[in-house]
């Protein structure tokens, strides 16, 4: 079985799974090495994976070096990035189970071109969107937090709505029979019948959006450049150095504490991932 196309195929795509593995795990394994080490360490002992002497000293340093920086609490930080990040995904989905329900379940005219509209603007790139998007809600006077929620709601929708649509067309026909016979109208059946069934598909759009909305940098920086509203990527944007100095050790810390949310979610919906991105793909 394991040997189906031919065992030298099989060892091939091992190798190149083992490479494609080491790529994607090497910055991150020298990332968290960096943020172990001293200050004074991090050119003496440069190819070196394992720390000689590890200390947790980055991590406080980072806190306190960000906070004296921004005069700004990190917890509060960290809380302004859950808000906007949260947020944005409870309306991302709520929208894109609606779209998604929709475009699966009904027949109606310009279906596939508003569908097909929507799944292109993913292709639109976001500094292409930047300026104009800044200007309108500034135009219409609304909050910047609530923009940048609104804003990443918007662009988390598309990738959510095509995952969303292939899992709900794989739902045999006969469940909504089945609701309609008991007397359950389309919301009824999408609720009690269909979102229960939905937990692959929507963990899947968890963490894409969580991904993508955690660790945004450019609309963060320029709609909450300063303030108590700042998010975390913003804020280390702002470490710096003197002059030829870069403070490896503390940016490295800062970049592992950004991290362990992204594990958390991971690990939370990872039973539920690969099956929801598979089944959202086998029909489009």
């Amino acid at each position: 079985m394991y040997f189906k196309y031919g065992k030298s195929v099989y060892i091939l795509t091992r190798i190149l799974a083992a490479i494609v593995l080491l790529i994607v795990l090497l910055p991150l394994v020298w990332i968290i090495s960096l943020s172990l080490r001293y200050e004074n360490q991090i050119y003496d002992s440069y190819g070196y994976i394992i720390p000689k002497n590890p200390t947790l000293e980055n991590f406080k340093r980072a806190v306190n070096y960000i906070e004296d920086k921004l005069k700004l609490s990190f917890l509060r930080m960290f809380a302004n990035s859950a808000l906007v990040t949260f947020s944005a995904i409870i309306i991302a989905i709520f929208f894109a189970v609606l779209g998604g329900y929709g475009f699966a379940s009904y027949k109606f005219k310009g279906k596939y071109i508003i569908f097909n509209a929507i799944i292109l603007s993913m292709l639109i790139p976001a500094q292409i969107t930047l300026i104009p998007l800044y200007y309108l809600f500034t135009k219409l006077n609304i909050n910047k937090v609530l923009s940048l929620i609104l804003i990443y709601a918007a662009v988390g929708i598309p990738i959510s709505v095509l995952i969303l649509r292939g899992f709900f067309m794989q739902l045999p026909e006969e469940l909504r029979d089945a609701s309609k016979i008991d007397g359950a109208n389309d919301l009824q059946h999408l609720i009690k019948i269909v979102l229960p069934l939905s937990r692959p598909a929507i963990a899947s759009c968890v963490i894409f959006l969580f991904l993508q909305t955690w660790n945004e940098f450019l609309y963060a920086l320029v709609f909450i450049p300063t303030g108590k509203w700042q998010t975390l990527p913003a804020a280390i944007s702002k470490i710096g150095g003197g002059q030829y100095v870069i403070p490896w050790g503390i940016y490295s810390a800062s970049i592992v504490i950004v991290s362990i949310p992204v594990i958390i979610i991971f690990s939370l919906f990872q039973r539920w991932f690969i099956e929801g991105v598979t089944l959202g793909a086998l029909k489009g």
